[in-house]
């Protein structure tokens, strides 16, 4: 399982890796554009965006550190109305009508064609999607999976899903994905070094300071790498995969043309 769900036709902004498919009405468009995004905003540690490009292995991602005793990350599926936000420009707008003002988005984990997500979802401490314990094919389900936590205490961290009831602070946000990358830095033992299957990957781990790190390849990777640069190079012990090919970073005011519709989305929202 890969996340995907049919693409809407309107136009979104966000940050696309070089390898992802896209619809060929778009191709052409997006290679020209793509060129002239990574040259403005990865361009290191802009104030502006927080994105970083950094090279591991000889393959380079982008990546976006956050804190959160400092920062306001949340989690979003749906509207006040219960209606889908469908994707980074839905997001925006909602957090803008909230008087909030929109920092950085990242897809948040697989979903269903309908956008339900897969696994749990909390947000603002009301659980929204249950966990997800089931045993079936695709990425999702390779156990260990696990979760994304903020707690009460605004503390980040990712667990083993079969180990998130029993947490004892009780949760304000949370997404469950799969598999596990990095699990108590160790590298997810079915990882392959030298695997042929690479694809465009995008995760999300924990340093053991708390500090979240968003990472999403530019280029097709394989899992072992892509572990390992969560790791060794980004120095979580913990981290979590979130989705393949339709994987994006979203930074406001950067233009986008590729559509596409997410479930799950996390937001860094600027605090009041």
């Amino acid at each position: 399982m890969q996340g995907r769900a049919p693409a809407r036709p309107r136009t979104t902004r966000r940050l696309v890796p070089p390898g992802t498919k896209m619809r060929p009405r778009v191709v052409i468009a997006f290679a020209t554009l793509w060129c002239g995004l990574i040259s403005l905003v990865v361009a290191a540690d802009t104030p502006i965006s927080g994105v970083q490009s950094v090279t591991f292995r000889g393959q380079d991602f982008l990546v976006r550190a956050a804190d959160t005793k400092k920062d306001d990350l949340r989690l979003f599926w749906k509207d006040d109305q219960g209606n889908l936000l469908h994707d980074f420009v839905g997001l925006e707008k909602y957090v803008n009508a909230k008087g909030g003002k929109l920092l950085f988005a990242a897809n948040a984990g697989m979903y269903e064609p309908d956008c339900r997500p897969v696994g749990l979802l909390v947000q603002n401490g009301s659980e929204t999607s249950p966990l997800n314990l089931r045993d079936a094919p695709g990425n999702f389900y390779m156990k260990p999976n696990g979760v994304f936590v903020i707690n009460e205490k605004r503390e980040a961290r990712v667990v083993e899903s079969s180990g998130y009831p029993m947490l004892l602070t009780p949760v304000a946000w949370a997404t469950q994905s799969g598999p596990l990358l990095v699990h108590g830095g160790d590298i997810h033992p079915d990882f392959i070094e030298d695997s042929k299957n690479r694809k465009i990957r995008s995760g999300v781990g924990v340093r053991q300071d708390g500090t979240m790190v968003f990472a999403l390849s530019r280029v097709p990777v394989n899992f072992y790498d892509f572990a390992d640069l969560f790791l060794t190079k980004l120095k979580c012990p913990n981290a979590l995969f979130l989705d393949g090919d339709i994987s994006a970073f979203h930074v406001p005011g950067e233009k986008d043309t590729v559509p596409h519709t997410f479930g799950p989305m996390f937001g860094l929202v600027q605090k009041q």
